[in-house]
């Protein structure tokens, strides 16, 4: 069974919570993201996304007020200075909403590859989703 954003969000930060620098994390974390969607969706559609998945994340995070998205992509602003906590809460805010954004516009078929490439954002080894585990142990 196939967790939802949320959940996904949520077990990704968990894991990448110790992270020495958050502002990396986050930079790299909506970098891979863009790039993985750069090869599916138009620029400007990508672009339209992106403000939607950022004005409603600001709602829930102020902190992301000041943010941005760029031709090339987010553009975090001050967030990139807040607290690790605050920054992490934001970003898990920020990408559900892009995911859930991408997952209604797509018809549920680039989600996927997005969580696949935060998969490997931040952690030294790529943990598989649960489906590819049973698989191997099978």
């Amino acid at each position: 069974m196939r967790l939802g954003h949320r959940e996904f969000v949520e077990s990704w930060l968990r894991r990448r919570a110790r992270t020495d620098s958050p502002a990396a994390l986050a930079s790299e974390a909506l970098a891979a993201v863009w790039e993985r969607a750069q090869r599916s969706l138009s620029e400007l559609s990508l672009q339209a996304l992106a403000r939607c998945a950022l004005d409603a994340a600001a709602r829930d995070f102020p902190l992301l007020a000041d943010a941005r998205v760029a031709p090339r992509g987010f553009e975090l602003g001050a967030a990139a200075q807040a607290e690790a906590r605050d920054l992490l809460a934001a970003l898990g805010g920020l990408l559900l909403e892009l995911l859930s954004l991408v997952e209604d516009t797509s018809g549920a078929i680039l989600a996927p590859a997005l969580e696949a490439e935060l998969l490997r954002v931040g952690g030294t080894r790529r943990t598989p989703p649960d489906g590819v585990r049973r698989l191997a142990a099978g």
